[in-house]
């Protein structure tokens, strides 16, 4: 029977295997990186869907082509690997860091859960997406270690060191021209007089510096003077942080959404606190809203930002002395 290891080596090289199913290598574009490269920036994983994982972000076209063909090559016959306890790992299942296997029937389910079909019972796949990453919890702060040092190596634009005013002016640049964007304070919302905290970008572009501490992940209706999901309209991002996880920990978590789940992360703030913000494009449906966020529960994220109107940290701005700036920014 095929021996899935051997089929990764003849497509990577040379592997330095760390378990069973999981080891260093050579990543396939690392001519591409902009930054230094680590012996252990690389890693493969046979178990589950076969997949190559790389720290650096500038090489994504390569390592997804790398991936693609790993997947063909495995995928074309099954196999099974007996483990040293003499448990037996057959392709599809998943080898835990606690050495449990999770079978491919329930990882099935979990790829399913990603999808857009609907289940008569949402519940139960939000329990089984629940168990799920739980499971799965141990193994993603190992496999997407992204540190805070690292995001901004990484950043494809280096904007952490620029002034202020800069900072908020290039971070508007990520909402659409026509958007009515909100930045204040907590309170700065609710009355009519608050209404001058909700302005299209181009007239915040032009005012600077940032007029408040916050803003949201969401674009408002034109005229607002209310903070709320009635006055929604128009884009969205999804803003991701944790008050459990340091900074970072909690960048493997945006790796994760990023690498292996494949949303596209706009930018990440540094709060000026103990936490980072890291804005992704919102969810394309309720289905996958509800499914992507019951997981990010449980790797310790903060289901408050999770709703579209809830303040969040604006780049650009000063907290007790502290510049709340951009750390990673998309070009």
């Amino acid at each position: 029977m095929v021996d899935p290891r051997h089929i990764a080596a003849q497509l990577l090289g040379s592997i330095d295997w760390q378990s069973e199913v999981s080891g260093f290598c050579r990543c396939p574009g690392e001519s591409l990186h902009t930054s230094q490269n680590g012996d252990k920036d690389c890693r493969v994983n046979v178990d589950g869907a076969p997949t190559v994982f790389c720290f650096h972000a500038s090489c994504a076209p390569a390592v997804a082509a790398a991936n693609l063909r790993l997947r063909q090559e495995l995928g074309a016959s099954s196999w099974e690997i007996v483990l040293p306890d003499g448990q037996t790992l057959r392709s599809g299942d998943v080898l835990q860091s606690t050495d449990e296997i999770l079978k491919r029937e329930v990882v099935e389910v979990e790829r399913r859960a990603r999808s857009d079909a609907p289940y008569h019972d949402e519940r139960t796949v939000l329990e089984t997406l629940r168990v799920v990453a739980e499971r799965f919890k141990p193994e993603l702060f190992g496999a997407f270690h992204w540190p805070m040092e690292r995001i901004l190596a990484d950043s494809p634009l280096q904007v952490s060191e620029r002034e202020p005013d800069e900072q908020f002016r290039t971070w508007l640049k990520l909402w659409p021209a026509h958007s009515t964007v909100w930045i204040g304070d907590v309170f700065s919302s609710g009355k009519p007089e608050h209404k001058t905290h909700f302005r299209p970008v181009a007239e915040w572009y032009q005012i600077g510096p940032a007029m408040g501490n916050f803003t949201c992940g969401s674009a408002f209706k034109p005229g607002s003077f209310q903070r709320s999901n009635e006055s929604i309209d128009g884009h969205r991002f999804l803003v991701i942080e944790s008050d459990t996880l340091s900074k970072d920990e909690v960048g493997a978590v945006f790796a994760y959404m990023q690498r292996r789940l494949r949303y596209r992360l706009h930018c990440i703030v540094d709060t000026a606190g103990k936490s980072l913000h890291a804005w992704f494009d919102a969810p394309r449906t309720r289905l996958h809203e509800g499914r992507l966020k019951a997981a990010l529960q449980v790797f310790g994220c903060d289901p408050k930002v999770f709703t579209y109107s809830q303040p969040v940290r604006v780049p650009g701005a000063w907290r007790d002395g502290k510049l709340q700036r951009l750390v990673w920014l998309r070009e």
